[in-house]
């Protein structure tokens, strides 16, 4: 089901009904990803007369066994992989429950992180042993981003046989979808919010923690209430952020993708990446937390396609590090830039697509490609493509190295300081594309690099990584 669609009731409300009508006391397991996470759900549900509790860090786990070897079961009994793979309390007392015939169900929430968090949070590929463990209680798994090859992960990793499997269309139909060219972001962030989204809830996310605290610092400075949040904050610093954005105290959380898995905070009206996504199912969790009430939000990407480099070169982190997840890493960062780049097809239909669902534009409620339709303009870059593979190729060979943009005010034919310097451009490729814009110029050599036909390469200096091009295949 899509994000906000209240996957949650599809286990909450059997486990509730079943513990308010029978004599016979049963718990639902729920397995989720964070700790945030289920401490708020277990607050909620509280205070609506739910009995759930979460076995959790620091929480009181006696008291929490004992309420389940007694004769008052809580209905839901919230859990973390971790905990389920390591915790030897709770698998005594999970035994102590399947024997007598207490477990009714595991609930896996959040599944896709089997598949996408496979590298870090190797407790959840591990939840296998759940079917192992305990053969015959049944088990359900829950995901908004579940594309075809991950829905069958998922299906192999939990050993699921035959499950039936329920789909929900994912289209967001309030949230619109825009893509933007990333110059000079901060300010553009800034406008955008002043302009269309004045007082308004909504999320940033920043690829670094000094990113998100730069720009929270920056927005503060104009006035707009903005608090940064990352995975290095101390738990007090990460609850009271969230406090005050829940709230409504602050209005804008700029965060690393650490923040928002399960946000249920109904009235975010924009979403903006600053930076480029890992992949199309992290981008489409993150939008999802914007228009949960239902009504008009917006999704703004602001795209440059260089920071793919930087996505490339995120180390893949764990004990299961294979040639396959590097291959799935680079292989979801291209499908995000084959998104970002594609200026004529509708937003939604890629977006759509990618998780397997065919989808008409004509139902499309809103997205810059579908919104710029009347103005696209096709034209033929072939001739122009091949003079500008051929300049970098002539400076291959030599004793220095040269940068994408470096290459572009060669190809422009731009009269400076760099592209005078050792004789740069006495060359006879200087200028072949000086009837090119500068935006149409960085669309051409970043169309050359997504086809594998230019390469970035990194050169370590003691001023840190540089990336200079070269060419690794020909038109």
């Amino acid at each position: 089901m899509p994000t906000g669609a209240g996957k949650s009731i599809c286990y909450q409300l059997p486990a509730v009904v079943q513990s308010e009508t029978s004599n016979f006391s049963a718990v639902t397991v729920v397995v989720s990803p964070l700790v945030a996470l289920i401490q708020d759900q277990v607050i909620r549900l509280t205070e609506i007369g739910v009995d759930a509790v979460g076995f959790v860090h620091g929480t009181n786990s006696k008291e929490i066994e004992r309420r389940l070897r007694s004769h008052s079961k809580p209905a839901l009994l919230y859990v973390t992989p971790e905990k389920v793979q390591k915790s030897s309390d709770l698998h005594k007392v999970l035994q102590f429950l399947y024997k007598g015939g207490y477990l009714r169900l595991f609930a896996i929430d959040e599944t896709h992180c089997i598949s996408t968090w496979r590298d870090f949070r190797s407790a959840y590929r591990e939840l296998n042993t759940l079917r192992d463990e305990f053969p015959n209680v049944p088990i359900m798994a829950l995901t908004a981003t579940a594309t075809p090859e991950s829905t069958r992960d998922i299906i192999d990793r939990l050993k699921l046989d035959n499950p039936k499997i329920f789909r929900q269309s994912l289209n967001r139909p309030n949230i619109e979808y825009v893509v933007r060219p990333k110059r000079n972001a901060m300010d553009e962030v800034f406008q955008l919010i002043k302009t269309d989204h004045p007082n308004q809830s909504g999320i940033i996310y920043c690829t670094g923690r000094a990113e998100c605290k730069g720009l929270a610092k920056f927005l503060r400075a104009r006035r707009i209430t903005a608090k940064h949040y990352h995975a290095k904050l101390s738990d007090t610093e990460k609850l009271s952020v969230h406090a005050e954005w829940k709230s409504g105290e602050c209005k804008i959380i700029v965060a690393t993708v650490s923040f928002g898995l399960g946000i249920d905070k109904p009235d975010v009206r924009f979403v903006i990446h600053y930076d480029l996504p890992k992949s199309l199912e992290n981008y489409y969790q993150e939008t999802g937390r914007a228009g949960r009430d239902g009504l008009p939000a917006k999704s703004i990407l602001f795209y440059n396609f260089r920071e793919l480099k930087t996505i490339l070169d995120l180390p893949l982190q764990g004990k299961h590090v294979t040639l396959k997840s590097s291959a799935d890493h680079r292989r979801n960062a291209l499908a995000m830039v084959g998104y970002c780049e594609d200026r004529s097809a509708c937003r939604r239909v890629l977006l759509l697509k990618h998780f397997g669902e065919t989808f008409s534009r004509d139902d499309c409620s809103g997205c810059n490609n579908c919104s710029d339709e009347a103005f696209l303009v096709i034209q033929d870059h072939s001739k122009e493509a091949h003079l500008a593979v051929s300049l970098v190729q002539f400076f291959e060979g030599g004793f220095e190295d040269i940068t994408v943009l470096q290459f572009i005010a060669l190809f422009r034919g731009a009269n400076t300081t760099d592209t005078r310097k050792n004789g740069r451009n006495r060359n006879p490729h200087y200028g072949v594309g000086k009837a090119m814009s500068q935006e149409m110029a960085e669309l051409l050599f970043n169309e050359l690099l997504r086809l594998d036909v230019l390469v970035e390469y990194r050169v370590a200096r003691t001023e840190g990584h540089h990336y200079y091009l070269k060419v690794i295949s020909l038109l």
